[in-house]
């Protein structure tokens, strides 16, 4: 696992500023403490950082060939890179070392822009091929791995993260207004947007191909949603715990210490099991805890670490959030409102102390229909089928029920049923609203938002084509929030302990098989993820399978109404407050007042402006960037 980084310049006659590239690689210290370097010719530069995995001796990247006219950075893991390994050497490539980054650099060699489909793993990687003057870009199918890029003077620039791209130079520091419209309403970002204009995020399954300052993003590959009316819920069943048992077996390899994440849920348990029947021995696995017992799933994962013999350890979430939120901020290097990154980076942290690469078990609910904004989507779309007439005595009775955060859910809900179901579904998503926002923006916002609103949300709605509004959810949730949320959390938590972290149910054979699965396979009558209980059933006692979801409910409501109230009033509300060059303050507090007293569940909101605030602080610190409109 590495971070990578680089610098191409479109005169041929200037030379990579060095400083720069160094600068960028440096900031990436913490995805590579255990090696790291730069490569430069003319003007190509490239820059790499590497947490050592496989084939710890060696592997030293930039990677060059035997007389340097291809060069790679690459971060992630091959899952079957022997295979590929032994076709290539077949073909008369020789290999100095062990490691999947030269397999990436001869696949290249042997087979060019086709190599990464032949590519099980997580990655992104960086090939410059000076004899065509061009530098290919990849990133993994589901995008686990990520990638941000800019071009600016002729320079084309990219890195694994923003922070390391922002240490160019080449970073303007102008917010995208759409970037930060979305942020407020999804609590992320949505690429190929970043917080900065003219600064992009390679998407999933996508290339990009730079050669003589011509830039070129391709598509390389996207989910196909065919439901096979053959399938039946035995063989389908059997089909994904074949999967699930190679993906596993392919993905515990490993030449330092291996464990996993448990959390006791269906997805962590899955994954647990099958490394416990690959014979991996007895493997150490993690959770984090909450003083919220709602919250709180350590009973679960106490039950599941019992099944399967594992030396389990855990940790609980006790310290000051909103503190830590400005330590983090700077690994997302974007405004970030998911609060469940806190506790998957202490669980990073734990496990870290302990081995060096984790399995986990995130990308169950976006194959298999685990969210409950899905599942109450089809409430309310059950809802909307009742006589007009009948919903309108239930809207009649609503107007005379008292204002509290309980009646106004089922107010939303009842009024989520004159939606077009693509916004029933992205009202259940939503944090601020579109006239929330509004009234949030100061008049120069809202007038720069109004003039580059754009919707990522419906591109991928109808970008699964004619399938039903079922598998619409479901595509809309692996395209979106899976990479843009779930993945960049997990990554940028992880990373920031050093710590490498696998996600075998997102192996895009499994990715593509839940794609031919009918969704009743997946969903059905209130049971979600009903293949993988099915899986499991015979396994685990029948409680972890009936609990409740939870994830990482991170209790944001208590919270605010709590110690971190105080802490937003100074951070937020403060004097020195740079959001209120972008935000009403007088919005914003009278969203913390109704909060405060009851009136409104406003937790996320009011972490999201938090997270804002954090950013802007952080931001202010890197050289050169100031920004504004």
């Amino acid at each position: 696992m590495c971070g990578i980084c680089g610098w191409i310049d479109s005169d041929a006659s200037r030379a990579v500023n060095t400083a720069a590239l160094d600068a960028m690689n440096l900031a990436l210290l913490h995805r590579g403490p255990d090696d790291g370097a730069t490569w430069t010719q003319r003007n190509a530069g490239l820059g790499a950082r590497r947490l050592s995995v496989i084939d710890v001796a060696h592997g030293h990247q930039p990677m060059a060939n035997e007389d340097e006219s291809r060069v790679i950075v690459f971060n992630g893991e091959i899952y079957n890179a022997a295979e590929l390994r032994a076709d290539l050497e077949a073909l008369g490539h020789r290999f100095r070392t062990r490691c999947d980054t030269e397999v990436v650099l001869r696949a290249y060699e042997a087979w060019e822009e086709a190599a990464v489909q032949r590519l099980n793993g997580m990655f992104a990687f960086a090939v410059w091929d000076a004899r065509h003057e061009r530098l290919y870009v990849a990133r993994d199918r589901v995008g686990i791995k990520p990638l941000v890029y800019t071009e600016r003077g002729g320079v084309f620039a990219f890195s694994s993260e923003l922070d390391s791209l922002a240490r160019s130079g080449l970073v303007e520091g102008r917010i995208n207004p759409a970037a930060l419209d979305a942020y407020l309403t999804y609590l992320y970002v949505p690429h190929p947007d970043t917080i900065y204009e003219g600064v992009h995020a390679l998407g999933p399954g996508e290339a990009l191909i730079w050669q003589r300052g011509r830039l070129r993003r391709e598509v390389y590959w996207r989910p196909q949603i065919r439901p096979t009316a053959s399938w039946r819920i035995e063989t389908a069943t059997e089909a994904y715990a074949d999967l699930l048992q190679d993906a596993v077996r392919r993905q515990r390899v490993s030449d330092v210490p291996l464990g996993a994440f448990l959390s006791g849920g269906v997805d962590s348990t899955s994954i647990v099991a099958a490394l416990a029947e690959s014979g991996a021995g007895r493997v150490k696995t993690f959770t984090i805890g909450f003083d919220d017992p709602a919250a709180d799933e350590r009973k679960y994962a106490r039950m599941a670490a019992e099944t399967f013999g594992t030396d389990h350890m855990e940790a609980v979430l006790n310290a000051d959030a909103v503190a830590m939120s400005g330590e983090l901020i700077r690994y997302f290097g974007e405004p970030f409102a998911d609060s469940s990154a806190i506790p998957t980076w202490l669980v990073s942290k734990l496990a870290r102390e302990h081995v060096t690469v984790a399995l986990s078990g995130d990308g169950g609910d976006e194959l298999f229909a685990g969210y409950s904004w899905l599942h109450m989507t089809r409430r309310v779309s059950r809802y909307a089928q009742w006589p007009r007439t009948l919903r309108g005595i239930v809207d009649a009775a609503l107007v005379l029920a008292p204002r509290s955060p309980k009646w106004d859910k089922v107010r939303r809900f009842s009024a989520d049923a004159a939606l077009a179901p693509v916004e029933r579904f992205r009202r259940r998503q939503t944090c601020f609203t579109a006239a929330e926002r509004a009234a949030l923006y100061t008049p120069a916002m809202r007038a720069a938002v109004g003039a580059a609103a754009m919707d990522r949300f419906g591109a991928h709605w109808q970008e699964a084509g004619e399938a039903s509004d079922d598998d619409r959810m479901l595509h809309q949730d692996l395209r979106m929030y899976l990479p843009d949320d779930v993945l960049t959390k997990v990554d940028r938590m992880s990373m920031a302990v050093s710590l490498e972290v696998r996600v075998p149910l997102l192996d895009h054979r499994i990715v593509e098989f839940a794609a031919t699965v009918p969704f009743e396979m997946k969903y059905n009558r209130g049971e979600s993820k009903r293949l993988m209980k099915r899986a499991l059933k015979d396994k685990v006692p029948a409680a972890l399978l009936e609990q409740r979801k939870r994830g990482f409910a991170v209790p944001v409501h208590r919270w605010f109404r709590e110690g971190a109230g105080a802490a937003f009033e100074e951070l937020v509300l403060g004097a020195d407050a740079q959001s209120a060059a972008y935000l009403d303050q007088g919005e914003m507090r009278r969203t913390y007042e109704a909060h405060r007293a009851g009136r409104r569940d406003a937790g996320h909101h009011l972490w999201a402006l938090t997270m804002f605030e954090q950013w802007l602080r952080y931001a202010a610190q890197v050289s050169g960037l100031r920004p504004g409109l």
